[in-house]
């Protein structure tokens, strides 16, 4: 059975319909290269990429341990390499560290168990209906139940694969797909301080239903405040260097083109453009050009608060000081792409330009 990806987008505390989201993303496909294996050439030049991309990859890898904080998750564990991708995205982009919190990783651990134990994946726990390893109702419930107290806001997020209960890369494949999709984007980047943890499988708690959760909680006490960048900053994600990101996305509930079958017709990659919380954005516009052949990539118009179309929410949707722009079509794999923006902040005018590179995968 082909595993198929599943995302669940955070729950902040303030709840509302829109919170509550499903993603999929890259569950395999795509067109058949078996046709090139015939020519000697062609299967020397793949083998060649591979063990390039391969090298990278590790490269890559080392960079981003080198670069994470101190955490206390165990070496080579798919945890460890989740906080420390996430951590080297964000600080490589302004957006700031996440430090690990061992009461989050509680909290992410149990709500990771009660999904495997009961099959379900959702951000709410139902004592009625599904009892089992009932730790709290809503994420704000659990970390409370935890000892993380003086919260001031909370995530959740969830990558649940299913038809399989091998945990191998799914740390990093998970944490690499919502940062590909603009609703989910927006959460990981956005101003929590610390963070927990887990990713679980059906072999771990002896369940029969073959499936993996990496649950994620971040947060920040209220008195200490979301982490926030200076007033003149304008920060993205990719940014300058960012490499492996996914070239597509197939799939994000709420879903960023209403009435467009993701599945069919996936989007491209995503930019996201971010302010100090408080501030106003505009786009004035927006190009991307692939680096090695100089094509001009076919943008969406770009999406700020006044056009989301789930805008007014409580939570989810884009704010003020927000805003994404997304390549029509999905993009060439292992391709660098350079990407100019200019637009106001506050009224100030400002233009950034930098190139991010695809992976294999998306």
């Amino acid at each position: 059975m082909t595993p198929s990806l599943l995302l669940k987008k955070r729950l902040l505390l303030a709840l509302s319909a829109s919170s509550l989201v499903v993603l999929a993303a890259c569950g395999g496909g795509g067109g058949s290269d078996a046709g090139m294996a015939a020519d000697p050439a062609a299967a020397q030049a793949a083998a060649n990429a591979a063990a390039a991309q391969t090298a990278a990859d590790a490269a890559a890898q080392a960079a981003i341990d080198a670069a994470a904080p101190p955490s206390s998750y165990a070496t080579g564990s798919e945890e460890r390499a989740a906080f420390n991708l996430l951590n080297f995205e964000r600080s490589r982009c302004g957006f700031g560290q996440l430090a690990q919190n061992l009461q989050l990783d509680a909290a992410a651990r149990s709500h990771a168990d009660y999904q495997i134990i009961n099959n379900v994946l959702s951000h709410v726990q139902n004592r009625t209906t599904n009892p089992a390893g009932f730790t709290g109702t809503y994420p704000l419930d659990r970390v409370l139940a935890q000892g993380y107290t003086g919260v001031g806001e909370v995530t959740d997020e969830i990558v649940g694969l299913f038809g399989t209960d091998a945990k191998a890369a799914t740390g990093a494949s998970g944490v690499r797909s919502l940062l590909s999709a603009p609703y989910h984007l927006r959460g990981l980047v956005s101003g929590y301080r610390d963070v927990g943890l887990s990713v679980r499988s059906s072999t771990d708690l002896g369940t029969r239903a073959p499936t993996v959760i990496l649950q994620l909680n971040a947060a920040y006490k209220a008195a200490a405040g979301p982490q926030l960048p200076g007033s003149g900053e304008v920060n993205t994600y990719p940014c300058e260097g960012t490499t492996g990101v996914n070239r597509q996305l197939a799939n994000e509930s709420p879903n960023p083109i209403p009435g467009r079958d993701l599945a069919v017709n996936p989007l491209g990659g995503v930019v996201y453009v971010g302010l100090r919380e408080g501030n106003v954005l505009r786009i004035n516009n927006a190009a991307m050009t692939q680096v090695s052949t100089g094509r001009r990539i076919a943008l969406r118009a770009p999406i700020t608060s006044a056009n989301d179309p789930y805008s007014p929410c409580l939570e989810g949707c884009f704010k003020p000081h927000q805003a994404y722009v997304a390549a029509d079509a999905p993009l060439q794999a292992n391709s660098a792409f350079q990407v100019i923006i200019n637009g106001t902040n506050n009224g100030t005018p400002f233009s950034r330009s930098f190139v991010f590179s695809t992976g294999a995968g998306g």
